[in-house]
């Protein structure tokens, strides 16, 4: 009966694809020809395609006499695909390095597979960026009227007299225009015959994506684009995240198509068994080796953002977006990708510090606990910075405890974090939040203890035991905690919520002065001085024609030095005008009000 429910995988790239899976952490194992034998765990290193397979035998170094004698062995595993098992296969070479008993067999000559192979499904790590871009083509039909004189030409005229010229004679004919539509998403998982990608909401995705056949460009970060026709098979809204999650099957594929989608599969397997857990030294894939930065790659990237430093926080937002799912579909936090993209957003303040805090309000697409996560990752540095020098690798903790902070409340029903009241039950299930992404925490071993403590433990805890998950108070909150909760509530109330619209920075100011039994005052004090009662980032309105401006940078007193004219109330576009500076602003006059935001 087990005979019958395994399907022979014989070609070259199948055996590639699945056994790459194998080289993960705890997804191999390894049973000696025989029915009675025992199965050990098995650690894969390397493979070489057509030629052998590397093993670690340290652990099971009982197994070492009886396969250095040749007696044969079974390869299992596990996959998205299902059950692996591979055809008998023997040990050739036996090596000693560094205390570790590591072994070379031959390439196996073919595996069996306990589901359909089509099933077999490439999933995506954190950091691993795929772009796919969809296009559709959609019909506009126009009007076209011939008018009887060349005057009635030279003057449009209104719907009612257009009608009545029209029943006098002219003639009207409708024009059918054929326009190309283009969505950016991001790659989710990859097979042979389909693939799971993101979009976002707000792109007009459902319109693209109605029309059930449409052609996809598969765009790694090499510069490799992929065309290929697919139809929709189903789609899955999150409102919490506004992604589309779209399931697309691949249609009319030639054997061409189909070896080179599974070229894919086996370098996506590769690259994301390379980024388990703590990374690996295996060599990357070239498919994700980035030739040219400015190559857009996904829903993020394929976005217009108004600078560049916008368009690099983009990117930033993109993986703790991710690392939000993971979460939620019970992984750990990764230590090594936290690592990387702390140090990327540590050298994006200090390139242009100004420049992060108004790429802030141009990051507006994410999940709320994402935006939230990023401003009080830079703001706390950033303030953490301005009264002394830090350490490096301080301040990146700093960041990378930041950015963390509150995406635990992705792991809890959205519908505690739309509602507009709490129960005291929800209210309490609501702080559960913190012990939620510190149970996540295990492999971030780089991360001080003491920043662990400061700033996701205790970064809503308040002077007066108030707070939570602790209601710790006064001494027991140190200096970090007392910072950090002065940069999470300005930002916090400067945030639309389900209750309330968002406030402005002298409201939260005046909020925090008049509640210092529970926020720190010199903290406080501090934060005004540093980022200023209309801080960088702050949407003004002008008296002069009620001209609206984004200011964009303070001099050394604090006062609005630069702002960046625009023509609405929402987020900043790629249609804002150059900046205005120094005297120049003089003209503008005094400032009417600083608006209140719903982003």
């Amino acid at each position: 009966m087990e005979e019958e429910e395994y399907s022979p995988v014989s070609s070259k790239m199948e055996v590639s694809a699945l056994l790459e899976t194998m080289t993960q952490p705890g997804a191999a194992q390894i049973r000696l020809n025989s029915a009675e034998a025992k199965a050990f765990p098995i650690v894969l290193l390397d493979l070489e395609d057509d030629e052998y397979v590397e093993y670690d035998l340290t652990a099971i170094r009982e197994l070492a006499p009886k396969l250095r004698r040749g007696v044969e062995f079974i390869l299992l595993g596990q996959s998205h695909a299902g059950m692996i098992r591979s055809t008998p296969m023997k040990m050739t070479e036996f090596s000693e390095k560094d205390g570790r008993l590591i072994c070379k067999s031959v390439w196996p000559e073919g595996l069996d597979l306990r589901q359909r192979r089509s099933a077999f499904r490439a999933q995506l790590r954190i950091g691993m960026d795929v772009g796919i871009r969809l296009r559709a083509e959609e019909e506009v039909k126009k009007r076209d009227k011939t008018d009887k004189t060349d005057k009635q030409k030279e003057k449009p005229l209104k719907e009612d007299e257009e009608n009545k010229e029209a029943k006098e004679g002219d003639e009207v004919t409708e024009v059918a225009e054929t326009r190309t539509m283009e969505l950016m998403g991001d790659l989710k998982d990859l097979s042979a015959t389909g693939a799971l990608v993101d979009f976002f909401a707000q792109d007009g995705a459902s319109k693209v994506i109605n029309h059930m056949r449409s052609e996809l460009e598969i765009c790694f970060p090499d510069g490799t684009v992929f065309p290929i026709v697919a139809d929709v098979r189903h789609i899955k809204t999150d409102p919490d995240r506004q992604v589309l999650t779209v399931g697309f099957e691949f249609t009319n594929v030639s054997k061409a198509d189909e070896k080179q989608l599974w070229t894919f599969v086996r370098e996506i397997e590769r690259e994301a068994s390379r980024n388990a857990g703590e990374g690996s030294s295996k060599t990357p894939s070239p498919l994700f080796e980035v030739k040219d930065e400015n190559v857009a790659l996904g829903r993020r990237q394929g976005h217009k953002y108004p600078t560049p430093i916008a368009r690099r926080l983009a990117r930033i937002a993109g993986y703790l977006d991710s690392q939000m799912v993971a979460l939620r579909q019970g992984q750990k936090i990764n230590s090594g990708q936290l690592s990387a993209h702390a140090d990327k957003l540590l050298d994006i303040i200090k390139d242009d510090r100004e420049g992060a805090l108004f790429a802030l309000r141009c990051i507006h697409r994410e999940s709320a606990w994402v935006i939230h996560g990023l401003s009080v990752a830079i703001r706390s540095v950033d303030l953490a910075q301005s009264g002394a020098k830090l350490p490096r690798e301080l301040e990146k903790a700093i960041v990378a405890a930041g950015m963390l902070h509150d995406l635990g409340k992705g792991m809890l029903p959205g519908s505690l974090w739309r509602a507009s009241t709490l129960s005291r039950d929800s209210y309490l299930r609501m702080q559960s939040h913190v012990a939620l992404l510190m149970n996540q925490m295990d492999n971030c071993k780089w991360l001080a203890p003491a920043v662990v403590q400061g700033v996701l433990e205790r970064i809503n805890e308040r002077l007066d035991g108030s707070g939570y998950p602790l209601g710790l108070k006064g001494n027991d909150l140190g200096q970090l905690s007392r910072m950090v909760s002065v940069v999470d509530a300005v930002d916090a109330m400067c945030r639309p919520r389900a209750d309330r619209a968002g406030q402005t920075t002298e409201t939260a100011y005046r909020y925090l002065l008049a509640n210092t039994n529970q926020f720190d005052y010199e903290w406080i004090e501090r934060y005004i001085r540093h980022f200023g009662m209309i801080s960088v980032g702050s949407l003004v309105k002008y008296k002069l024609n009620d001209q609206l401006a984004w200011v964009t940078g303070l001099d050394e007193r604090r006062h609005i030095r630069q702002v960046i004219l625009t023509s609405h109330d929402g987020p900043p576009d790629t249609e804002l005008e150059k900046p205005i500076e120094g005297s120049a602003l003089t003209v503008l006059g005094e400032i009417k009000e600083v608006l209140e935001t719903d982003f």
